[in-house]
């Protein structure tokens, strides 16, 4: 392997918001690597702890990192923000409590170096409280078993395949996350390629859809270069009382930019009818999901507010549209399904209460 000190210039973007417990371990990643043409950009999402203090103790002891003031806008515009200013040949996302390989940027690169490609993504592991690490397993196509092998370059149609299999097993794919693999910066800038800051969710899958269009192939190399930090308090702070304009919002614009994608790709013109089936059952996956977090937290204060916004969700054209679509799998609710096409919200809410308690505890309970 190369002069781990040679190479292009890789920038490393982490959008940080109030991120002081978790940030050190974060950026002693990143300055830890084995490959150092790196520069670190720290974009301070308008913290109000002291995550702006160590990003400054930080730059001032390392002139590979930059330091970006924003006031707080959000994950998204604190990463537009950081690729606005970067000068690496490519960019790397890293989130503010999450960690990477000492190897991560160095086997990467290197993969850019020994292969024409357009996109390089690595595996990831979660870390979870207990401190168990657990590798994520990969397919390409809906119906393969997990990859075993160690790399596997993915043609147009491959990927195509790849995002497919997202859209029919939406939980824990790559295709759903920016971090993990290294885009090249040309290809972002030169086609205006930015995260939907109007998105409070998909906008990394969104991301991700709109480079994909513009690229030959993808290199998966199947090792872990990203840990994903599961925190003691992560099930709280995940959840919260859904926004109903919010999320039939960001559904649409899931919606568009799918079918935008399969276009492109060619595979919509074939086999439109079944990716449209196959979006709005991803839909319908990800809004029982928020239904049964939202629950979870339903009191006499707030139960008509909860009842509004699942309203809003269930009567909306773009849910009624996505429902006819949803095919549950093996343990994936039934019952469910039938209660939001009858639209009755207070089944709904009681159902996906019990289901929370029985997933995720009652709030204030340790697990």
């Amino acid at each position: 392997m190369r002069n781990p000190g040679s190479g292009m210039l890789v920038s490393v973007i982490i959008p940080v918001y109030n991120a002081e417990k978790f940030l050190d371990k974060s950026v002693l990643s990143v300055i830890s690597q084995s490959y150092q043409n790196l520069e670190l950009i720290l974009v301070d999402d308008g913290s109000t702890d002291n995550s702006k203090q160590i990003c400054d103790n930080y730059a001032n002891n390392d002139k590979r990192i930059k330091i970006i003031n924003q006031k707080n806008s959000g994950p998204a515009t604190a990463r537009n923000n950081g690729v606005l200013h970067a000068q690496g040949e490519y960019i790397f996302f890293l989130d503010a409590d999450d960690l990477i390989e000492s190897f991560t940027i160095e086997v990467l690169t290197a993969e850019y170096q020994n292969n024409e490609t357009d996109l390089v993504m690595g595996n990831f592991s979660k870390l979870l409280p207990n401190g168990q690490v657990v590798k994520q397993n990969v397919s390409f196509h809906p119906e393969q078993e997990p990859f075993e092998g160690d790399k596997k370059i993915l043609s147009v149609e491959e990927t195509a395949n790849f995002v497919r299999h997202f859209l029919k097993y939406p939980s824990n794919h790559l295709i759903s996350y920016c971090w993990a693999r290294l885009y090249k910066t040309s290809i972002i800038k030169d086609n205006k390629i930015m995260a939907n800051a109007d998105m409070k969710l998909f906008e990394d899958f969104v991301f991700n859809l709109e480079y994909l269009k513009h690229i030959k192939n993808i290199m998966f190399i199947n090792k872990s270069v990203y840990t994903y930090v599961m925190h003691e308090n992560h099930v709280s702070a995940s959840m919260g009382i859904v926004d109903g304009d919010s999320l039939t919002h960001d559904m649409n614009i899931f919606r568009t930019k799918a079918e935008e994608y399969f276009q492109v790709t060619k595979e919509f013109l074939t086999q439109k009818v079944i990716i449209q089936k196959e979006v709005g059952h991803a839909l319908v996956h990800y809004v029982i999901i928020f239904f049964i977090r939202t629950c979870r937290l339903v009191n006499k204060s707030n139960k008509v507010k909860i009842h509004d916004e699942i309203n809003k969700v269930i009567t909306s054209p773009v849910f009624i549209k996505s429902l006819r679509y949803y095919s549950p799998s093996k343990g994936n609710s039934r019952i469910l399904p039938i209660l939001a096409k009858l639209q009755l919200v207070n089944l709904i809410i009681l159902y996906c209460r019990r289901k929370a308690y029985k997933r995720y505890g009652k709030p204030g309970v340790v697990q």
